[in-house]
């Protein structure tokens, strides 16, 4: 009897033990984690159950979405994350390391490192991605999906739908250089952040309001990640005849006037393929729809969130 006391005793400090660290691992501010032998850089901020977010993957780093969805902090605990090579997390140098399957694994290991059973996840673009690649791969860990301007997959009617949104800013002074870099018609060796300045102004509705994102932590830009995860073929996988093994809610934002992750070739068919999910069209935005019109955004998606049982804390 006294064996079996003190076994339990073990038991109980030992479990106690492990839900201290996870909890430490997600106090709030800046930390930085062990994954799958890469040291990656994250941020917890907010109230509510964990929701991991990855930065797009291919160079920003979590800078623009930490300075823009700080709202949803009302809801959700957010892991913001740098994914491999970007911002302040390191990576490989070896180039066939950054695959989709590299980035879904940092995300689960993540996971598991935080010691969280199931979590949120929610990406942005190429974030947007990971996601939903993850939720197929992994839905059995995740308690929903929330994707922001995201892509499934290329193929021809997504190429319609780029070119048409495209034509819609013919006469804008940023046009001729924007287009020739957008369909390789301009074959100069531009950095990374020089060819986004270029082709900056298709991504938003209102310039305006490109400018006043231009004033946030949004210049962080990582030219090896660009080049690594182009070189392995990140993010070039077609989603859409697997997207039915998500089951968890999973709510689709797209921004009315998005160029890049457009709501005919993207939105309508991520939903289209996940019954659980629900799409959100935000009016008057592009690829950053959420902070184009945050009034539409938050109201729509508080009230996406009240029916799925998570209540805003303050």
């Amino acid at each position: 009897m006294r064996l079996v006391k003190s076994a339990s005793f073990f038991l109980f400090c030992f479990c106690s033990h492990l839900f201290s660290y996870g909890q430490n691992r997600l106090s709030q501010g800046d930390h930085f984690a062990m994954v799958n032998g890469i040291r990656i850089h994250y941020y917890v901020r907010g109230k509510g159950p964990v929701c991991l977010l990855p930065s797009p993957g291919w160079g920003p780093s979590i800078g623009y979405l930490k300075s823009t969805l700080q709202p949803l902090e009302n809801y959700f605990k957010i892991v913001y994350y740098d994914t491999r090579m970007s911002g302040q997390s390191a990576g490989p140098a070896d180039t066939t390391k950054y695959t989709s399957k590299d980035f879904m694994d940092d995300m689960d290991s993540l996971r598991i490192y935080l010691n969280q059973q199931k979590v949120w996840i929610m990406g942005h673009s190429a974030g947007g991605f990971q996601v939903l690649n993850y939720g197929i791969h992994h839905n059995d860990h995740l308690k929903g999906i929330i994707v922001l301007d995201g892509i499934a997959g290329e193929d021809s009617l997504r190429s319609a739908e780029l070119t048409r949104m495209v034509l819609k800013r013919i006469g804008q002074p940023y046009y001729e250089k924007g287009t020739a870099i957008i369909f390789g018609k301009d074959t100069t060796n531009y950095s990374l952040t020089q060819s986004i300045q270029y082709i900056l102004p298709f991504y938003f509705h209102d310039l305006n309001k490109m400018n006043a994102f231009l004033k946030l932590d949004v210049s962080q830009m990582s030219e090896q990640a660009h080049r690594y995860t182009t070189a392995a073929g990140f993010d070039t996988e077609y989603l859409f005849p697997n997207l039915g093994e998500i089951t968890v809610p999973t709510l689709v934002v797209v921004g009315d006037d998005d160029f890049i992750c457009d709501k005919v070739s993207q939105a309508d068919r991520i939903v289209k393929n996940i019954s659980s999910s629900s799409e959100m069209v935000i009016k008057n935005a592009g690829h950053f729809s959420w902070f184009e019109n945050p009034k539409q955004f938050y109201y729509d998606c508080g009230g996406w969130l009240k029916k799925q049982g998570i209540k805003k804390k303050n």
